[in-house]
């Protein structure tokens, strides 16, 4: 059985209850608790959440499974109690008003727009002064008095709860008289008619002449929105002939008439047609036509009766006449229905009474049961929601999310056609002077704008760079050095005013923006670049709109790599790049441009990011931090789902997973092998066959696949099966779509890949100055109303500097993962190898495995890895290039921003005491460190490294003080 721990998160609506309130009334809601769901309908599905009133008590019930419930540290509603076989009941009362969104870890997960999947349930509370309010019509809202009255309603009292229901909406049962009926006899012209007769008929004449009877009901007097329980077609049988047997009824699905003609006798033939009857081959005599003659219907049957003898009604029930009445009831047209009886052997007639033969008590009837229906939320196929009744809500083709559930409560996806737009490539970026692939100045805004990202959706407003989404591609070449200015452009797309709001909602309680406000400051960070510090695109350096960075110089001394830049502001990192502003920076060298890879039209980067949106195709992001994102489609180069057409040949896709939050585990859906040839910063020492490889936000790979071997025409789709988050989300998180490759009959790119590819020298361990340890784990938060606390490294926040690695030296840090979730750990300036993980007991600390070596793809230069739960995971550095401050940060921009970043600072090898400068206070502190007193924290007097600490040392150190940094 799973055990999972049940974590609270709370938003305040309404507000807080003031101290000393006292509901009238407490009512009992109960939850029950299954495996993987929390629901109040106590069959397990659908799912439906509890809405309760201040003051009301909320029962988990114990269903199935080990489960133990959590409040979220910081909680106004603090509670911690299991719910299992043994214990199987749990109660709190709610006295804090607003809505409480709540999961079971780790079989939960945070969706990041304030709702959360798998395991997962909200309970509303509603505020003081609300009510039941019973509705003219019957039915129960809960609102505060005022409304009810406004509504037409009857204030049942402050806190009262509509289940059970106050308002007597008990079932009613009403009897409908038929409002048209007729005869259909089949006879050699079709046309005999009776539509003014005293009888009706079914079965056959004794010459084998069949007659059919079309009846209907007028149900537009029920009151709107009903929810019909039990329906029944009466017929009064008159006569009988032949023995008995099962009649049968259809729904008819054509309009029909009934004239004035009225047959004498027993009417068993009927008789000549007038305006507007129904016959055997009209709807409407003399012109408009069955489409069949004898009626047209629907072949299924919706219900049967077994007429015996005369003296009785007959009632044909059951399920599809209660969905033929509901349906009209809610709108659809209503064409009634057909009755047949056995139209195999002859003289077998059954005779009915019709409606015109003045006899009440014999008539045709609907005896219709039902009661007002509840209303729920309803997503429409457009992602837009209203709230109908369950059967409107089916009968538009949405999804009905459960009675009493509201719009506000639920996020309802846009459903889009995945494979429909082709793939965009990024265009490349333009410098001012230079040119693209060489030394060059560009001068790049930030810019919003509207992009079509999917066929069927409107425009979407984005961010990006030089007006598009991803940006522009700056194409480089080692030595060769870049600068760029960026400005802060960013202008209301529809008035050009600079903006001075972001577009989405800003979380000003986060470290940032409770400084700036919801001013959508930037700056821009090249991830992988291994530059000044003034060119990192410092977090709090970052600028308003009409402002500018100064001109960042980017040497490009590094081997060739798929960088990527990014903005970086602090405390709303997630938003900006969620917006769209990110972009490619391709770096290439002499060793890759020697080795024929695939190039030109069969070299394409793959930016994958996941989003969710709302109808009028604008971007859904939570208001208030949360501590992950999930959306529910994936983008490739800002397309949703896209396709490529490719050649007969070998393609390099550059990988990115520029999401927020989301891993993807990449394979082929006919899981054929391809081969990684690169990692984050440059390229392996050989290719690595393999069919699936994964990447946590801010990693990239180079790959090469082959469709050489693939028919024209065929398809291949690029899969993805990592869970969110990753690696412990529940099944059905993944979206398992990314894109499509379409093979056409072209040849591509056949030349064979190289078996060498470039040299990637080790840093042995043996040169680790310093070895340092980072834990990673989830704390009690500042913010009021959020949940889930704030992710941190060492229980440290990014005002806190504790590492200070001298310019030169090389170091081992180690992440060690508590938490769940894997970390995609990033380090700025730096790039790294990977030396191993290793399994550890979280309680303890104490590793319980051996160190496990990387994979052959993580065998290559990196500068994000991902830290696994339960693991550490070693990498080593040489910290060369550059003095000065950097970050290094959980890459899941939702933890980056809250509050899972810090700063080392690379100090110069002379600066002792590490105060920035080099001068005799420094000389002083290595002097007394020397001499065997207090060493600066971490710090010892074997300088030169050499595991002694003698004169060496000394001499070392002095070489250094007189070469300053």
């Amino acid at each position: 059985m799973p055990r999972c721990i049940l974590a609270l998160l709370w938003t305040v609506v309404f507000g807080v209850v003031s101290g000393g309130w006292e509901p009238a009334r407490g009512d009992v809601r109960v939850v029950y608790v299954y495996n993987f769901e929390f629901s109040v309908n106590p069959d397990g599905g659908p799912i439906v959440d509890a809405v309760v009133t201040v003051g009301d008590t909320v029962r988990w019930v114990w269903q199935s499974g080990n489960h133990t419930t959590t409040s979220v540290m910081g909680s106004a509603e603090s509670w911690n109690a299991t719910i299992a076989q043994g214990s199987p009941v749990f109660e709190k009362v709610f006295t804090v008003v607003g809505k409480h969104n709540y999961y079971c870890l780790p079989h939960g997960v945070d969706n990041g727009d304030g709702t959360a999947t798998g395991m997962s349930g909200t309970i509303t509370v509603r505020p003081a002064g609300v009510g039941a309010c019973c509705l003219p019509n019957g039915s129960c809202v809960s609102v505060n008095e005022a409304s009810c009255l406004m509504m037409g309603g009857e204030f049942q009292g402050v806190g009262v709860g509509c289940d059970p229901s106050p308002c007597g909406n008990q079932p009613v049962t009403v009897v409908l008289p038929a409002s048209h009926d007729a005869v259909l006899y089949e006879t050699a012209g079709g046309t005999s008619a009776n539509g003014a007769g005293q009888y009706l008929f079914a079965g056959n004449l004794s010459t084998g002449a069949r007659r059919r009877s079309v009846v209907r009901f007028d149900v537009s007097g029920l009151p709107s929105g009903i929810e019909v329980l039990d329906a029944s077609v009466e017929l009064f049988c008159s006569q009988s002939q032949g023995s008995a047997y099962s009649l049968v009824l259809h729904r008819v699905v054509s309009s029909w008439g009934e004239g004035s003609s009225d047959p004498t006798g027993n009417e068993a033939s009927g008789t000549l047609p007038t305006t507007n009857d129904a016959t055997w081959v009209h709807r409407f005599y003399p012109g408009t036509m069955w489409t069949t003659p004898g009626g047209d219907y629907q072949e299924m049957v919706h219900s049967t009766a077994v007429v015996s003898g005369s003296g009785a009604y007959y009632a044909f029930a059951g399920p599809m006449v209660v969905s033929d009445v509901q349906s009209w009831a809610d709108g659809e047209a209503n064409h009634g229905w057909l009755v047949r009886g056995d139209e195999a052997t002859s003289a077998n007639g059954k005779r009915f009474t019709s409606r015109q033969a003045g006899v009440p008590a014999e008539s045709p009837r609907l005896v219709v049961t039902y009661r007002m229906a509840s209303t729920g939320a309803c997503c429409l196929p457009n992602g837009s929601c209203v709230e109908l009744t369950a059967s409107r809500c089916v009968s538009a083709g949405g999804e009905y999310r459960g009675d009493g559930t509201m719009c506000d409560q639920v996020g309802c996806p846009v459903v889009l056609t995945p494979f429909v737009d082709a793939l965009p490539r990024p265009g490349v970026a333009a410098p001012v002077t230079g040119q693209p692939g060489g030394a060059a100045h560009y001068e790049m805004a930030m810019t919003e704008q509207y992009q079509v990202l999917h066929r069927d959706l409107p425009a979407t407003r984005v961010w990006g760079y030089a007006g598009s989404y991803p940006g522009p591609t700056i194409e480089a070449f080692r030595g060769e050095p870049v600068t760029v200015r960026w400005r802060n452009d960013l202008r209301v797309a529809e008035t050009g005013a600079l903006r001075e709001e972001h577009v989405l909602m800003v979380d000003e309680c986060l470290h940032g923006p409770d400084v700036t406000g919801s001013v959508p400051v930037a700056v821009v960070h090249l991830h992988g670049g291994k530059v000044d510090p003034g060119s990192d695109g410092p977090p709090e350096a970052a600028f308003a709109p009409g402002g500018s960075s100064p001109v960042y110089v980017y040497p490009n001394d590094q081997p060739a790599g798929t960088l990527w830049y990014h903005d970086h502001a602090l405390g709303i990192t997630r938003l900006n790049v969620y917006m769209g502003m990110a972009g490619l920076y391709l770096l290439r060298d002499p060793v890759e441009r020697s080795l024929d890879l695939p190039g030109g039209a069969y070299e394409v980067p793959l930016v994958i990011q996941d989003r969710s949106f709302n109808a009028d195709g604008s971007l859904r992001y939570p208001g208030m931090w949360m501590d992950h994102f999930f959306g529910d489609t994936v983008l490739v180069n800002g397309k949703v789902w896209p396709y490529l057409e490719v050649d007969r040949g070998k393609y390099r896709l550059r990988l990115l997973n520029g999401s927020n939050s989301r891993a993807y585990t990449l394979s082929l859906s006919d899981g054929s092998e391809f081969w990684q040839i690169g990692t984050d910063l440059g390229l392996l020492e050989s290719p690595v066959g393999v069919r699936a490889i994964t990447l946590t936000p801010g990693e990239r790979a180079e790959v090469v696949v082959d469709f050489g071997g693939y028919a024209p025409g065929s398809e291949v789709i690029l899969t993805n099966t990592a869970p969110a988050p990753y690696p412990s989300g529940p099944a059905g998180s993944e979206i398992p779509l990314v894109m499509k490759f379409v093979v056409g009959p072209g040849v591509g790119h056949t030349s064979p890949l190289p078996a060498v590819l470039a040299e990637v020298p080790r840093i042995e361990e043996s040169e680790a100055r310093r070895h340092r340890a980072f834990e990673l784990a989830i704390a009690a938060g500042h913010c009021p109303g959020h949940h889930g606390g704030m992710w941190m490294i060492n229980g440290l926040g990014w005002d806190e500097i504790t590492e200070y690695p001298r310019l030169g030296t090389t170091e081992v840090w180690a992440w060690v993962n508590r938490s769940s979730v894997a970390h995609p750990m990033h380090m700025h300036l730096v790039s790294f190898r990977v030396l191993d993980r290793q399994d550890f007991d979280v309680v303890t600390g104490e590793p319980t495995g051996p160190r496990v070596a990387p994979g052959p793809g993580e065998a290559g230069w990196k500068d994000t890895v991902a830290a696994y739960p339960g693991q550490i995971t070693r990498v080593i550095a040489r910290f060369e290039g550059f003095a000065g401050e950097y970050p290094y940060h959980c890459h899941i921009l939702e933890h980056e921003d809250h509050e899972m970043m810090r700063r080392f600072v690379v100090v110069c090898p002379a600066d002792f005491n590490t105060d920035g400068f080099i001068d005799f206070f420094d000389l002083d502190a290595y002097a007394a460190c020397f001499e065997g007193g207090e060493c600066p924290a971490g710090e010892t007097a074997d300088f030169n490294g050499d595991g002694f600490v003698d004169f060496f040392d000394l001499d070392a150190y002095i070489g250094a003080f007189e070469g300053g940094c």
